[in-house]
């Protein structure tokens, strides 16, 4: 009886596990915000580069991925323009320094039209991010443009 019983238990567990491999979590999940590691589920991602302005649209975003990063030398400043549209679900652009510590710069939910908006980043020495983050299946497009020559694809 036990050994009918031990397959089903772990064939249980196995569901429960992937059940919940939807990668929402790592929306608000700091460590995964500011980390350096990609974790996400995406269907149609698209990311393209034109004369310094990086555009780019995902069609169902659950999770993380890394838009943009540079290397600093510390105490310097870079402005980014963005434009930013969820139509799905919601998402979120964030900044994250060298330490891992991660800022959100904006936030949208379908529904909520296209952003547009400027902020001054400070650049602490080390590599630093832009990464988008989405929940609930999200579909979004973004433009961003940074003024500063050393940030560098992912």
């Amino acid at each position: 009886m036990k050994r009918r019983i031990l397959p089903l238990l772990c064939a249980g567990a196995l569901c429960f596990i992937l059940a919940g491999c939807d990668h929402d979590g790592s929306y608000d999940d700091v460590s995964a915000l500011g980390g350096s590691a990609n974790s996400y589920s995406a269907v149609s991602f698209v990311q393209t580069t034109v004369n310094g302005v990086r555009s780019g649209s995902v069609g169902k975003l659950s999770g993380t991925y890394e838009l943009w990063n540079c290397r600093s030398q510390g105490g310097e400043q870079a402005a980014l323009t963005y434009t930013f549209e969820v139509t799905n679900g919601k998402a979120k652009l964030v900044f994250a320094d060298p330490e891992g510590n991660a800022e959100t710069l904006v936030e949208c939910s379908a529904g909520d039209g296209p952003v547009q908006g400027t902020v001054t980043l400070d650049l602490p020495e080390g590599k630093s991010r832009i990464k988008l983050a989405g929940a609930e299946d999200a579909a979004a497009s973004w433009t961003l443009e940074i003024d500063r020559g050393t940030w560098s694809d992912s």
